[in-house]
């Protein structure tokens, strides 16, 4: 009963990148299995919005991608690294346009094809991250899916817009 009583006293703050990044669990630690992630994500997400799931997880990423601020591509290959989202490679990259592929990608990986691309929430993030890199609008689109199409790799285009 103390101990509920102590929490229910804690400071209330708001929901934010920081804070959800905050992860204390004592005997599980920080890391969940993948397989949450795209219960979430590809499954419960879309039986409740069907197909304007991708959109919202494309939306979700970007705004976090620019909320992220990183300052350099370097910052974000290594976020990517530490949440354990893919092995990325940054094969090309000009002022007005950058190629991005993503192996052991974190949302499709090892499965078998659905026939569409499925990564919507990773093209989001590196829209936003890229935004916020080159302070002009970002698009960002999946050209190629492991889980989704078969393919090695999940493989996107980024369009640096004036």
């Amino acid at each position: 009963m103390a101990d509920e009583q102590k929490r229910s006293r804690k400071k209330i703050v708001p929901l934010t990148l920081e804070n959800a990044l905050t992860v204390e669990r004592e005997t599980l630690g920080t890391n969940a299995p993948v397989a949450l992630y795209r219960l979430v994500r590809l499954v419960a997400l879309e039986e409740i919005l069907g197909t304007g799931a991708s959109a919202m997880a494309y939306l979700a990423g970007k705004r976090m991608g620019k909320a992220l601020g990183l300052p350099t591509v370097e910052d974000f290959l290594k976020l990517c690294k530490d949440l354990s989202l893919g092995v990325i490679e940054v094969p090309f990259i000009s002022d007005t346009e950058i190629k991005i592929d993503v192996y052991e990608c974190v949302t499709c990986s090892g499965m078998t094809p659905v026939g569409r691309t499925l990564c919507s929430f990773e093209g989001g993030l590196i829209a936003g991250v890229f935004e916020g890199l080159k302070k002009r609008p970002v698009v960002c689109k999946e050209v190629s899916c492991i889980g989704g199409l078969g393919h090695n790799a999940c493989g996107f285009e980024v369009t640096i817009r004036e």
